[in-house]
């Protein structure tokens, strides 16, 4: 489901970090990538809120839903993986090391659809770019 070919958006992940106060803080992401079963990466820019978070403590949740049946929570540790992108500097590729998935569908419902995203027009470009890079770094 986070292992996309092409460069496809993926269903959008719900990122919570831990803000200074101790809160937990959400934003959704849709450049999440499966690089390895046991690794995610993302990429956000250096002002969002959640990249400050997950600088200052690596603590993180995603929640993805996706039809018809899936509905995970992903408990991790995030770093750093690249401060500065060749494609755009002003954005970070952050791995996120997998450390327990929580299966929460209930048996008796079926998802009938999951949060979207599209790439705004003008920006597929770039949004390929970035995610390109992602997806081959190592």
């Amino acid at each position: 489901m986070l292992h996309k070919p092409d460069k496809a958006l993926n269903p959008v992940a719900i990122v919570a970090a831990v803000d200074e106060d101790g809160f937990p803080c959400t934003a959704p992401f849709g450049s999440l990538r499966a690089i390895t079963p046991q690794l995610l990466r993302l990429t956000s820019w250096h002002g969002h809120d959640t990249y400050a978070n997950l600088c200052r403590d690596g603590r993180v949740m995603v929640a993805v839903l996706a039809p018809p049946d899936i509905s995970v929570s992903i408990r991790g540790r995030a770093q750093v993986a690249k401060r500065c992108l060749d494609t755009d500097e002003t954005h970070a590729a952050v791995d996120i090391d997998i450390e327990e998935v929580k299966n929460d569908m209930a048996r008796r419902l079926v998802i009938e659809s999951g949060m979207t995203i599209s790439v705004k027009e003008g920006f597929a470009g770039w949004f390929d770019s970035v995610l390109g890079e992602i997806e081959g770094m190592q």
